[in-house]
């Protein structure tokens, strides 16, 4: 590991890793690719979930049902189409994906993960420690440890902007489009992912509101304006929406 890591413990239990969890200079671990990537020199105490975790991965009725400790290379045999795109965009490097789980990269809660921006547009559904109890994504407070990960298998397209293929997107929409709804995920280079869910034909101002939350997710810098990002979303989306 990092020069400031003293202990690795394995909790026992949920319950057990969540108290150990409030503790300061502690941190969860899994896959670790985040952890030793950052090296954070306040973390001194790594929980150790692995076992806690399970990485089974089985089909359901139109939907993928997989166990956080589930490796992104290893979805790649179950996953298809946009899921398994937006599982290689958000981590190019097989090696990393031979390590990194989907509990980790959800936790995570990068805006530029491709996969993480699918997943909400997808409409995903969390287990939290050892409940049964399914929990929306985008509705979930980042409190608990995701257990398992239900991913609806849907039309959900997405499209992104990056320098290159290989890098992270700068701008990235996601749109799930049914008889009835639409669902919306915007991420990137932002604050945070932008979910929203509104019928099929929104009047005029539901669309101003919503564009007006996109331009101030984004930052002015390199990239463009804010106001250039809510462009390219806005394409992207139009681009999305006629495919359909």
């Amino acid at each position: 590991m990092w020069s400031s890591i003293e202990q690795i413990i394995k909790p026992e239990s949920f319950n057990e890793a969540l108290a150990l969890g409030q503790e300061a200079g502690s941190a969860f671990f899994s896959g670790g690719t985040y952890l030793v990537g950052t090296q954070a020199k306040t973390i001194h105490t790594l929980l150790d979930l692995n076992h806690l975790l399970s990485d089974h991965i089985e089909q359901q009725s139109n939907a993928l049902l997989v166990g956080a400790g589930a490796t992104l290379q290893n979805m790649l045999g179950s996953a298809s189409g946009m899921l398994a795109t937006a599982i290689i965009e958000s981590c190019p490097s097989k090696n990393i994906r031979n390590q990194r789980t989907l509990g980790g990269e959800i936790a995570q809660g990068r805006p530029d993960s491709d996969l993480l921006v699918y997943l909400h547009a997808a409409e995903a559904k969390l287990h939290l420690n050892d409940s049964e109890t399914l929990i929306p994504l985008a509705e979930w407070d980042e409190s608990g440890i995701i257990s398992k990960v239900l991913i609806p298998e849907n039309d959900t397209k997405m499209e992104r902007v990056s320098v290159l293929d290989s890098a992270p997107a700068f701008v990235i929409a996601a749109l799930n489009q049914t008889t009835e709804t639409i669902t919306l995920a915007i991420g990137g280079k932002a604050r945070k992912i932008l979910y929203a869910k509104t019928a099929i034909a929104p009047d005029e101002q539901k669309i101003r509101v919503f564009m007006e939350s996109v331009e101030s997710l984004f930052n002015h810098d390199h990239f463009g304006s804010p106001a250039y990002k809510r462009q390219l979303v806005s394409n992207l989306l139009c681009e999305m929406m006629v495919e359909k």
